[in-house]
């Protein structure tokens, strides 16, 4: 009973995918061109064509770096607390 109500339910999964697999069509917003040896293709969306991008345009700024802190920092009294615990043995 257990065997066939697992067939049954993977063969319903498995007719899902099927059935859904049309949903993910290929976009035809582009022209492809071939001549001789050479491919073309060509968006019709393209976003880089779209302006703004000029040398005159915008300006992007780049916020400067962070200063940059060690996380761990060398103890500045280490050497005389080393030196008064040797000279008390």
């Amino acid at each position: 009973m257990k065997a066939t109500w697992r067939r049954a339910c993977a063969i319903g999964v498995g007719g899902l995918f099927v059935l859904c697999s049309n949903l993910a069509l290929a976009d035809d917003s582009y022209k492809e061109t071939m001549a001789g040896q050479d491919q073309s293709v060509v968006f019709k969306d393209d976003p880089l064509a779209a302006g703004g991008f000029g040398p005159n345009d915008v300006l992007l700024r780049v916020p400067p770096t962070p200063k940059r802190v060690m996380l761990l920092r060398p103890r500045t009294q280490f050497v005389p607390e080393l030196l008064k615990s040797v000279e008390s043995l």
